[in-house]
C-alpha cells in the first residue's frame, strides 16, 4: 500500500553489472536489499525455515497488487483456518527481499514479482508458486516533457525500479529491445527504489522516470506524469505478483499452503464481487489517507484482474532467457507451482 511521503533525499543506486545473468550465489548475494533486508533481519530472525513452530511469517509489498493479502489480514481468515498459529506480516521491497527471507528461513511464505521468481527458480532456489495474486499492467511513467520515448533517455537519466531483475526491469528491457534494438541499453539507468519512494522522487524531479505498479503509476499520471510504456503492449495480459514458498516448507506444512491459496481465492472473489468493500478495507488500512472511492477506481481499472492463476510465466521467462537474464526456464509452467494451482488454466 502507499505510505506518507519520504522526506529524505533520493538515494537510488544504479545497476552496475553489465552481465545480467544470475547464478545461484548471485541470487543469494543480491537477496534482500535496503529497508527490506533490515526489516527481515530485525523482525523475523530465528523463526526457522521449516516453519515447525507456531508462527507463520509472510511477506508482502507495496501497492494494490497485495489487496487480497490486506483483506485476509483485516478479516483474520488465516487465524480462523489455522487455529493455534500466529500470523506475522512483513512489508518488504520486492521479490529479492522475499527470496532472501525464504532461503534464510526468516520468512515462510512471501510475495514476488515474476522476474525475481524466475531468476531464483532458474538459479536452483527450491521454491514454487502457491498462488498468483493478480494480472496487472505495469507502466513506465515520466513527467519531464523531454521524454517522449526511450530514445530520449541519456546515460545520466535515472529510471526507478525495485531492482535489477525485478519484473519492472524486465519490462524495461523488452521495451528497449523494441524501441532501441538493445534490451540492455538502459540497464545502467536503473535506480533501485521502493515504489512509494520512486513516486515521490519522480514528482519531485529527482529522477527521469519510474517503472512502478498500481496504484503508484496511476498517482503519477494524476500528478502530471505520462505513460511511456505499458507492459500489456509488450507481453499481452500477464501475471504480476505471486505467493511463493520453499518445497521444504510445503512438505512440512501443507495445511498452511492450502489455507493461503484458499484465502487468496476467497479474497479475490470479494474484490470482484464487492469492490466497494475491498476499497473500504484498503482505505481503513491506510487510516483514510486515500479515500475508498479512489481505491475502488484503482481496483476496477481496465486490465486488472485478481486471480490465483499464473499467466504468461513462460512467455516472460523465454524473453528473460533470450536476453541473458536467466539461463534456465521451465518447459511447462506447472514445473514452477504447487498442486494448489496445477489444475488451473495457467500459461
Amino acid at each position: 500500500m502507499s505510505r506518507p511521503p519520504v522526506l529524505s533525499p533520493f538515494r537510488g543506486t544504479p545497476a552496475a553489472s553489465t552481465e545480467p545473468s544470475y547464478r545461484r550465489r548471485d541470487v543469494l548475494r543480491l537477496g534482500a536489499t535496503g529497508v527490506g533486508a533490515l526489516a527481515l533481519t530485525a523482525a523475523c530472525g530465528g523463526s526457522g525455515g521449516s516453519g515447525s513452530g507456531k508462527e507463520i511469517v509472510i511477506s508482502q509489498g507495496s501497492g494494490i497488487s497485495y489487496t487480497a493479502l490486506i483483506i485476509i489480514q483485516a478479516k483474520g481468515w488465516l487465524e480462523k483456518d489455522l487455529p493455534g498459529r500466529t500470523i506475522t506480516w512483513r512489508t518488504v521491497s520486492g521479490g529479492n527481499a522475499t527470496r532472501d527471507g525464504l532461503v534464510s528461513g526468516r520468512l515462510h511464505l512471501g510475495s514476488s514479482g515474476l522476474g525475481p521468481f524466475l531468476i531464483g527458480w532458474g538459479a536452483g532456489i527450491p521454491w514454487r508458486i502457491v498462488s498468483s495474486l493478480n494480472d496487472m499492467p505495469l507502466w513506465l511513467v515520466a513527467k519531464d516533457r523531454r521524454f517522449q520515448s526511450l530514445k530520449d533517455f541519456r546515460p545520466g537519466d535515472k529510471i526507478a525500479a525495485i531492482a535489477p531483475g525485478s519484473i519492472q526491469s524486465v519490462m524495461l528491457q523488452k521495451a528497449a529491445q523494441q524501441q532501441l534494438g538493445d534490451p540492455h541499453a538502459l540497464d545502467k539507468n536503473i535506480a533501485s527504489m521502493a515504489h512509494p519512494d520512486a513516486l515521490q522522487a519522480l514528482i519531485g524531479g529527482q529522477i527521469a522516470a519510474a517503472y512502478t505498479a498500481p496504484p503508484f503509476q496511476f498517482q503519477a499520471v494524476e500528478q502530471g506524469a505520462r505513460k511511456l510504456v505499458d507492459s500489456y503492449d509488450l507481453f499481452g495480459k500477464h501475471g504480476f505478483n505471486v505467493m511463493v514458498a520453499t518445497q521444504e516448507y510445503e512438505e512440512k506444512n501443507p495445511d498452511v499452503i492450502n489455507a493461503v491459496h484458499r484465502n487468496i481465492a476467497k479474497a479475490n472473489d470479494l474484490i470482484i464481487k464487492s469492490p466497494a468493500e475491498a476499497a473500504q478495507i484498503l482505505s481503513q488500512a491506510e487510516k483514510g489517507k486515500i479515500p475508498a472511492a479512489k481505491y475502488r477506481e484503482y481496483l476496477t481499472y481496465q486490465g486488472i484482474e485478481f486471480t490465483t492463476t499464473p499467466h504468461s510465466l513462460l512467455k516472460i521467462g523465454a524473453f528473460m532467457k533470450e536476453v541473458g537474464v536467466v539461463k534456465k526456464v521451465p518447459g511447462d509452467w506447472r514445473e514452477t507451482v504447487f498442486d494448489t494451482v496445477k489444475n488451473e488454466n495457467g500459461s
